[in-house]
Formats: structure tokens, C-alpha cells, sequence
């Protein structure tokens, strides 16, 4: 019995030391499967004819393709994104934000996908495509165009203490399991 006890102390204090241990900052560099590269920035050209005059626009966040598109200047917003590849690992298109060089080139147009503030437009792009009138909403040059990265449902950190706490309870019951055993047969 008392040999049970001390086994099961001692699958409590290795899985209790895991887990603080995963649980402190840890200052070093990580595994090298934690390593990622940085999202790469390029640039774009897109043009029908070789004397067509460009705009740039910067497209930063979840797309395929960030980075700053050299595109006609008659270029829609969903074209755009057509161009980048659409949304990268399912991003929300509900939000995507453009700060306008120009917003009162925006200012006049009524479209429910469409809210303004201060010059920064939000455009539901989901809605933009049921609804249609996506052509009026062209870009100028130098506008910024955000994609908002898809938030998870649950962090990483609580992740790992829900991976941690699983852990424990597994080497606690197979700990009480292989005492039941242990007595049955004895």
C-alpha cells in the first residue's frame, strides 16, 4: 500500500514539475519547429497594356500575397484581392480596412458593405459580393489596404495548459489504474 502511495507521489511531483515548468517564461530560442519565417513583402505588377499608367497600393495582412501592387487605376478592391490570391488560412473578409489617400473619392458612395470612419473605410467583403457594386469601389494610388488575420478560438497559452492539465490527469489515472491492478493481484 505504501509502495502504491510513493508511485503515485511521484507521478504527481514529475507531472506538477511539467507543468510549472511549462508555465514559467522561458527565455531560450524553442524548438526548431517553432521557428517560422517572417511573411515576405514583395512587390507586383499588373497591367493589360505596356503604356497603361499605374497606381501602387499596399495590401498587408492574411492574403496569399501581401505587399504593393502596381495595378491600373481603375482597379476595384475585389480585384485586388483577386490578385493577391484572396484570404490566406480562411482570414475574416468582414473587416477588411482601407485608409484612402483620397477618402472623399469614397465619401459619396452608399453601399451597406460599406462604413466609413475618419477617412478609413471598413468593407464587409462577404456582403460587397451577395450585394454587388464591388466596381465603385476603386482604389487610388498609395491606399492601404488590411486583412485582418481569423482570431482562434482559444489562445496558445491556453492550449498548452489544457495539453498540460490532460497530461497530468492521464498519468494520475493510469498511476491509479496500474495500483488497482497491482492490489487485485497481489
Amino acid at each position: 500500500m505504501f509502495k502504491n502511495i510513493m508511485k503515485l507521489f511521484m507521478v504527481f511531483l514529475t507531472a506538477w514539475s511539467s507543468i510549472v515548468s511549462a508555465a514559467t517564461p522561458n527565455t531560450d530560442l524553442g524548438s526548431v519547429g517553432d521557428i517560422k519565417t517572417p511573411q515576405q513583402a514583395s512587390e507586383y505588377i499588373f497591367r493589360s497594356s505596356p503604356k497603361e499608367s499605374l497606381i501602387s497600393v499596399q495590401l498587408l495582412g492574411a492574403v496569399q500575397k501581401p505587399g504593393i501592387y502596381y495595378v491600373p487605376a481603375n482597379t476595384d478592391l475585389l480585384k485586388l484581392l483577386t490578385l493577391a490570391g484572396g484570404s490566406a488560412n480562411g482570414s475574416d473578409m468582414s473587416d477588411v480596412m482601407i485608409r484612402k489617400s483620397e477618402p472623399e473619392k469614397w465619401a459619396s458612395i452608399q453601399n451597406k458593405a460599406l462604413d466609413e470612419h475618419r477617412g478609413t473605410y471598413e468593407v464587409d467583403v462577404q456582403e460587397l459580393i451577395q450585394q454587388g457594386g464591388g466596381n465603385v469601389l476603386q482604389m487610388n494610388h498609395d491606399d492601404l489596404v488590411y486583412v485582418p488575420p481569423r482570431e482562434s478560438m482559444v489562445s496558445p497559452e491556453t492550449s498548452k495548459t489544457i495539453t498540460m492539465v490532460s497530461v497530468v490527469m492521464s498519468i494520475v489515472l493510469t498511476g491509479l489504474l496500474i495500483g488497482r491492478y497491482s492490489k487485485e493481484k497481489e
